[in-house]
């Protein structure tokens, strides 16, 4: 009989994100301009109509999460022994993200699902709130079963069902351990989302596409040590 894997470990996945930001920094940050800073800046503020404005925000999110998909293969092949050159960690990232992009797109149309699901919320109600917290409980379920999809999806080179079957099988056994990191990565991105929020003007633009960029990057991060923590124990 096959002993169980040992749950994952919070504080080396954190030891982890820290060391991918410190030494993948230079191409995190050049993926990071490239795909969510400028698209950010440059698509914000012109006032160009309803229409115009939910095409922004989807190339927005598209570019994003390719970033997201890059990223993940960026700080996976340095665990692996392989830490990339900016250049080498955009182009092989770009030839392996497909898989990654798909994936992520497909957990996107998720969430604009739910968010249509929300809005049909009567606020102030008791269904409103039960719908409300039924939303919230499933999203927080789905992050601490597939938190490392992303990462699984481009590095094992899976289509988003399988990546999804594969992720909950690595994350089978660590729930407790990926929904407390899920918990802590909204925690540590509240206060400055506040702030981005309540920004106005061209100071607003330049806070939001800067917390969009550290939203990403962490989304981005954490799943991939998640990915390379859980890869560890099976």
């Amino acid at each position: 009989m096959t002993a169980a894997a040992p749950p994952l470990n919070i504080a080396l996945v954190l030891r982890r994100s820290a060391g991918a930001v410190a030494g993948d920094f230079a191409a995190i940050l050049l993926a990071g301009l490239l795909l969510v800073l400028l698209p950010g800046l440059l698509t914000r503020g012109f006032g160009a109509g309803a229409d115009a404005d939910t095409l922004f925000i989807t190339l927005r999110a598209v570019c994003a999460m390719l970033y997201a998909a890059i990223v993940s293969w960026g700080v996976v092949a340095r665990w692996r022994g392989r830490a990339l050159p900016p250049a080498r960690f955009l182009g092989e990232g770009v030839r392996h993200a497909q898989p990654g992009l798909q994936a992520a797109l497909l957990v996107g149309a998720a969430v604009v699902f739910g968010l249509i699901i929300q809005l049909y919320a009567r606020h102030g109600t008791v269904m409103g709130w039960l719908l409300d917290s039924l939303l919230l409980t499933a999203g927080l379920w789905a992050a601490a079963v597939v938190m490392p999809l992303v990462p699984v999806a481009v590095v094992e080179r899976l289509g988003p069902m399988a990546a999804m079957q594969r992720a909950a099988q690595l994350t089978a056994g660590s729930r407790n351990q990926t929904l407390a990191l899920a918990l802590l990565l909204g925690l540590t991105l509240a206060p400055s989302a506040v702030l981005a929020a309540g920004a106005a003007g061209e100071a607003g633009v330049v806070a939001r596409a800067l917390f969009e960029w550290l939203a990403w990057s962490l989304a981005a991060i954490v799943p991939a040590a998640v990915y390379a923590g859980l890869r560890g124990n099976r």
